[in-house]
């Protein structure tokens, strides 16, 4: 099977006919989608944290001098905007392990927000593993590094696992989004925005 035969088995770069518009998220406008992300964010922080602070209590990541602290939040704060451009990258390496191109990958200064997009056309399955893979992948390679590290630096590495699941609320949510949608949905995801595609006889219905 070449790899342009393969590709289609994912995604497509045109439109098929019998294709139209069924539905548009945009993250940074639709109000339903902003207020499912804030509260899923909320609720998330609070399920990681709150049990947590029985196990690992926070008094311990104070238990070291003055210095020690400031360069540990100093890391903390360096390392969540690693993750950051870690979680876009991944999405990055999904997109072209499904297509074979590149994705763009675009940094929103005003809202401190990176992103990847793609100007392919993607099937449901494969576009659910490109908007899950990092807080799954990031999120098991961090539990496994938290649970040999030393009490003390517990916290300041939690941190950026707790940024890991809240930071993902915009992925979850189109996910489940697309998993109400028809199965043969087709996704154009701009970064930002995601336009959902379906056959014309399902849209108009």
């Amino acid at each position: 099977m070449g790899k342009s035969e393969r590709n289609k088995q994912y995604a497509c770069q045109v439109l098929p006919q019998g294709y139209d518009i069924y539905k548009r998220i945009d993250l940074t406008r639709d109000r339903d989608a902003l207020k499912a992300m804030v509260i899923w964010s909320i609720t998330a922080a609070l399920a990681l944290i709150l049990p947590m602070l029985f196990v690992h209590p926070v008094k311990y990541a104070f238990d070291m001098p003055a210095v020690k602290i400031a360069i540990c939040i100093a890391a903390s704060a360096l390392g969540l905007i690693v993750y950051m451009f870690l979680h876009e990258w991944t999405h990055s390496v999904c997109i072209r392990a499904f297509t074979g191109t590149s994705a763009s990958v675009g940094l929103e200064l005003k809202r401190g927000i990176a992103y990847a997009s793609s100007r392919w056309y993607f099937k449901k399955t494969p576009y659910m593993i490109i908007a899950l893979a990092p807080v799954i992948i990031w999120g098991m390679l961090l539990a496994l590094l938290l649970s040999d590290i030393d009490e003390k630096y517990f916290w300041y590495l939690y941190v950026i696992q707790i940024f890991n699941v809240t930071g993902a609320s915009g992925d979850i949510y189109v996910v489940c989004a697309a998993l109400r949608m028809p199965k043969k949905i087709l996704v154009l995801d701009s970064g930002m925005a995601m336009e959902f595609y379906a056959e014309t006889v399902l849209c108009c219905r």
